[in-house]
This record gives structure tokens, sequence and C-alpha cells, in this order.
């Protein structure tokens, strides 16, 4: 380790020994840096990156983008909102995005935060014919491959003793396989397709299956502001309305350093699904008709869906079939995957009628969704599952709205599953002064409250079983300075995965940023959380749900030495304590991005030590445009990673990573078919990009 260390301290210094000056950095990949600070598993990351990526392709245009618009941008507050919306209607167009700094309550940091996602046009999309749109259109093509270079047991062929012709556990080859083709124009049309084959999975031509050679294939079709019709999209697609409780697929950060404006946000929105996870879509066709009758607005989106799931089907005596859960890794390797691949199929059908009032502050809405499944989905006999839905059909409706007075916002959702459980969410932001944002949020979703398809904010990944109240605050103590912090009690009134009994718990967040100079950002940030978890506890042979206290301090600093340079140094440390046992895990990184002319790299070397799962560190990573990388950091040892980017011309550039990872503490990683027989595993992905 102490070549390790050295090798790291050199870098370190790099920083200290910088002395020119350049821009303040307001690339993707920083904004990515500061946006996911907490990181979980439990999140669809690659989803959240695929919408902010399309914002940062297509920026809002400032001139002609409404309030529904505007909210897309996660960091504005409903006051700044409202205040560059007068000010469009006081002063007309902006002529240039730094206009902003002359709206009240937009500061430097937020208009830093902004720049990638906006511009700023004064030709309206409906006086451009057809070839003027389609040529200010994006249209993009990639092709991406990647592989591990050692290799994993499943594609070791087996006991050849036994048997004189062995197969290997993995149906196919080693590489994974990604293209995508799009073209598109905000606010006007959108066509995709995307195709994947992972790791170890096979290429298949059964059309009966709708297997056309990769595992995985997405294909959507949009247009949009056709006069009544606002929306209607066929093939994959994306729901969001109110609070999420009944449709909350596409981009939600929930908790968050962005403690305010991160939630309580009422979304109407239809998105084309462009991700290759292989789960939390719809697939079908939506539109959205739209009419102002006397000032009011009047929305209608109508959908349906129909599309085969994974899940292990079983056989019951009368030889008739149920599944007890569904499968969404989207693998299909091996042979027991290969047998539940499509097994189940899942018809959705229902809507959402909206009204937005003549001053457009406020708006009420009505859902409706019935989900259908052609085998009954049963759930085991634990008692942990004994309110959970079973059956084969579920039908929902909701109720949501918010609105608008002066620097308040007003916000809820109600829902109703078939079972007779409820799910309510409600709250009040508020902007008390220029410098100072607070949020309150009550939730509560009862144990019999059944809901495929939310992602309403809460601790747990479903919006079940569950009551909380959450509190944000976000201010400037000073110039250059920026304060978020927030507080969430829940509840669990019944039993939970790895928790047998009630329980309750909290979780506290504060981070504060600060500009140094113009050129250097640094930041620290305080996490809490405490939850309660199983203890075998060998005097009672019995487990006893007990209070897991989790703590966690990072603190990094960013520098920009010269042009085209950029020094990004992170320290993370945890302390997890749990019946009087505590452990304790930190990861060291330093960054190196330089860009220069048609070439771009980032590098990255880092040292982790941690004692338990429970300490596991997850670092954002630096990768190829439309993937995404969070790896959690458990063990001991050092990872490194190269990205250089080269961009030919304006149509062709080209991509690669290379990341080692060397633990010193196992000679063999990961488990099952899985494992590789090493204590080193070597990514390599490669990509093209065309754009014509």
């Amino acid at each position: 380790m102490r070549s390790k260390w050295l090798i790291f301290v050199l870098s370190v210094c790099l920083v200290s020994l910088a002395q020119a000056q350049s821009l303040p950095d307001t690339s993707f990949e920083t904004l990515l840096e500061n946006l996911f600070t907490q990181q979980d598993e439990d999140v669809p990351y690659e989803e959240q990156y695929e919408i902010l990526y399309q914002l940062y392709t297509q920026p809002i245009n400032l001139n002609q983008a409404n309030e529904e618009e505007l909210q897309e941008l996660f960091f504005l507050s409903s006051r700044q909102i409202s205040n560059l919306l007068h000010y469009r209607v006081r002063y007309g167009d902006l002529r240039t995005v730094y206009e902003l700094q002359f709206i009240p309550g937009f500061d430097a940091t937020t208009i830093q935060q902004l720049l990638p996602f906006i511009a700023v046009e004064t030709i309206p999309t409906d006086t451009l014919s057809w070839a003027e749109r389609w040529s200010r259109s994006d249209k993009l093509f990639i092709l991406r491959q990647a592989t591990t270079l050692e290799t994993k047991r499943g594609f070791i062929p087996e006991d050849t003793i036994r048997d004189p012709s062995p197969l290997a556990l993995f149906a196919g080859s080693k590489p994974q396989l990604y293209s995508r083709l799009r073209i598109s124009r905000r606010n006007d049309f959108s066509l995709g397709l995307t195709l994947e084959k992972d790791a170890g999975e096979a290429l298949r031509w059964h059309p009966k299956r709708s297997q056309y050679g990769a595992d995985f294939h997405s294909l959507h079709a949009q247009i949009q502001n056709r006069g009544i019709i606002k929306n209607l999209l066929i093939g994959d697609y994306s729901l969001q309305f109110g609070q999420g409780l009944l449709f909350g697929q596409g981009f939600n950060l929930g908790k968050s350093a962005f403690a305010v404006t991160s939630v309580g946000r009422t979304r109407s929105q239809v998105r084309p699904y462009t991700a290759s996870t292989e789960s939390g879509f719809f697939r079908g066709a939506t539109a959205t008709l739209q009419k102002d009758i006397d000032g009011i607005q009047l929305e209608i989106t109508p959908f349906v869906s129909q599309q085969r799931l994974d899940a292990k089907l079983r056989q019951q005596a009368d030889s008739s079939h149920y599944f007890r859960s569904l499968q969404t890794s989207g693998w299909h390797r091996t042979r027991s995957e290969l047998a539940s691949q499509d097994q189940v199929q899942e018809r959705a059908i229902g809507g959402n009628v909206l009204i937005k009032n003549r001053n457009r502050n406020g708006q009420i809405g009505i859902s409706y969704v019935r989900t259908e499944f052609n085998y009954p989905w049963q759930r085991s006999d634990e008692l942990r599952y004994l309110h959970e839905f079973s059956g084969r059909v579920n039908d929902m409706w909701g109720v949501f709205g918010n609105y608008r007075y002066r620097h308040y916002h007003f916000f809820g959702e109600t829902a109703r599953s078939a079972s007779g459980g409820w799910g309510t969410l409600g709250g009040i932001g508020a902007s008390l002064s220029s410098t100072v944002e607070m949020t309150w949020v009550l939730r509560y979703y009862s144990p019999s409250f059944h809901s495929f398809h939310s992602n309403a904010l809460s601790e747990g990944s479903r919006s079940i079983n569950e009551q909380g109240f959450y509190w944000g605050i976000r201010l400037e103590p000073f110039k250059s300075a920026v304060l978020s912090a927030y507080y969430d009690y829940f509840r669990f009134p019944w039993l939970r995965f790895r928790v047998d009994a009630p329980s309750q718990g909290e979780e506290m967040l504060a981070r504060l940023d600060y500009r140094l100079t113009r050129w250097t950002n640094v930041f620290a940030q305080i996490r809490h959380e405490q939850k309660a978890i199983n203890v075998d506890l060998d005097s009672l042979s019995v487990n006893i749900p007990l209070p897991g206290d989790k703590r966690q301090l990072a603190l990094g600093v960013t520098h920009s030495p010269t042009e085209g340079l950029r020094l990004n140094t992170r320290w993370q440390h945890t302390a997890y304590a749990l019946n009087q046992e505590t452990s304790r895990g930190w990861v060291i990184a330093q960054d190196v991005t330089y860009q220069q002319n048609r070439w771009k790299t980032d590098l990255r070397f880092a040292l982790f030590d941690t004692e338990t799962f429970n300490t596991r560190q997850f670092l954002y990573e630096n990768d190829l445009l439309y993937s995404f990388s969070i790896p959690a950091y458990s063990g001991q040892g050092s990872r490194v990673y190269w990205v250089l980017r080269y961009k030919l011309n304006r149509h062709l550039s080209f991509w690669t990573k290379i990341g080692r990872t060397v633990y010193d503490d196992r000679e063999v990683i990961g488990s099952s078919h899985d494992a590789i027989d090493s204590n080193t595993r070597t990514d390599i992905r490669a990509q093209v990009i065309v754009k014509f």
C-alpha cells in the first residue's frame, strides 16, 4: 500500500503547484458529480442520467418554456420559475442567458448550474418548415462494446470428467453490445431505436418471441405540439403525473443534496423511454390532447400498454400456474434465467385528466390505471408479505393538485388501490426570502397500498408500508456559499425485509458548497441515518430488530489551474454501529480531467478500505457517453480508470474507458457464476458516436 499512497500524494500535489487561472467548469460531468452526492443501489441511476443528458443535448429555450418545462430544471425553486416568467412578460424575450443575473433569486451558483441546460432562441418552432426542423434536429448513432478481461466462472465449461461435451453456464459471449439510433428535436418530434446484449447473453433470432438478435430492444416514435395534439407516442414510454403515487416513472431525485427543489414537484410528463434498463416503463401507445376552454386549459392523456415480464412460474396442485415475484435484472444468460424470460404478460390501461386554471398558478388532476396479469401473483406465506398484493388485477385511482400563491407552493396527491390501501403525500414549499427556501412534506402509505409504477418520496424502494415527515432547507449564509440540509423521520407500521417488527428511523443530511475563488470550489457533506435491522441474538435464539446507526462524512475540492485542466480530490468516510459493534470504511480519490482541442481525458486513482458491507463507499465515475457508473468500493484495495475521448470532426467521435480494481484482501471477486478467480478486475469499453 505504500507505493499506492505515494502515487496518490503526488497526484494531489498537482493542486497546490498549479498557479494559472481559467474559467469555472460548467461541464455535464461536473454537474453529475455534484448531483449524485448520495448514492444508493436502489436508485435507477441510468434512467436519471438518460433524462438529464437529453436536457443537456437539447437545452430548454428560456424564451418559450412554460412553467411545466422549467420544472424539469430540478434545481430551480418555484419562486425562481415565477420570477423568470414574470420577467419575460414584463421585459420580453431574453437576449442572452447571462441576463438571468438581473432576475431576483438567480444567484451565480444557480446560473452556473443552469448553463448546460438552457438556451436563448427567438425563432418559434411553428414558423419552421419540415426541412428546417429536420436539419435542426439531433441525429445520433452510437455503437458500444464492453468486456471484462478476467473470465467469470459462468464462461468456463463445466466438469469435463462427467460430461465429455462440457457447456459453459452462460449461453452467450463475454462482450456487452449496445447500439442506439435517435433523431429528435425538443418539443417537436423523436424517433429512436435501442438494442442491447448483456455479457453472457446470446444473440438470437426468434420473431415469435420478439427476439431479433439482441436480447433487449426498445423502439419509439413521437410527435409533439400539433394543434390539439400535445403529445403522441407509440412504442416504449414513461409517465409522470402528480407526486408519483400512481405514475412515477422517469426522473425523480428524491432525497438528495438539492434538499428543497428535489421534492414536491407536481409533474405532468410523457417521455419516450430510451434507457437500456429492461424494466420500469410502458410499451404501447399514449397521447395527450389539449384544449383551451375560456382560459382554462384541459389536458387528457389516455394510454395502453402490453408487455411481457420476467418471472419464475410455479405450478399448483390443479396444474395451474402462478408467480411470486417479478425479475427485473434483465439478465438472460443461464438456463434458469432463460426459463424465466417473458413468462408473465402485463396489460395496463388508464389515463389522466389535468385542468389548469386561467392564471396557470394552479392545477388539479385525476388519474386511473388498471393492471392485469395473465397469471396470478401469489406472495409467500411469510408474515411480512401479509398485506402485499395477490391476484391478477389491480385497479388504482388518484387525485393530485398544486397551487402557487406568491412565494408559497402547495402540493399533494391521494391515491387508493383495489385492496383498500391508501397513499397520501402533501406539503408546502416556501421562499421565505431571496436567500432562504424551505419545504415540508408529510406522507402516508398503508401496508396494503399497491402501486406498481409509483416513485414518490419514500425511504423504502416502494411507496408502501411507510409514514414520514420531511423538512428541507436551502440558504445562502453569505456570498459564494450555499448550505442545503434535510431531516426525514420515517416509520414502518408493518414488517419489512430483514426487519421482523414495526420500526422507525430518521435521516439527516447537511451540505455546504463554497466557491473559494472563481476557479476553486470546495464542499463538505455530513449524513446520518438510523434504521432498524434484524440482529441474531444467540442468547434468545431469535432475530430482534435493533437500530443501526450510519454516519458519513464527505469532503472535496475542485480546482481548475489552467485552461482545460480540472483537478478533483474527494474523501469519504463511513461509520456503522449496530448492537454495540462499530465498523468503518473510507475512500480517497484523485481525478484529473484535461481537454485540448479534439482530445479530452479523465484519470482517477482511488484507495479504499471498508470493513463491512454496511460501510462500502459509492463514488460517481466519468464514463462513456450514455453510460453511467457509480461502483461500490468494498473491501481493501485500489482502483484506477482512464477515459479518453477524441473528436475527429463534428460528425464522428471515439470514446474508450479502461478501469482496473485491485483487491488486497481477497483472491476471488464476486460470487456464484459471476465470480472471478483473481484479485483483479479489468473492464474495457469502446464506443463510436456518429452525428449526421
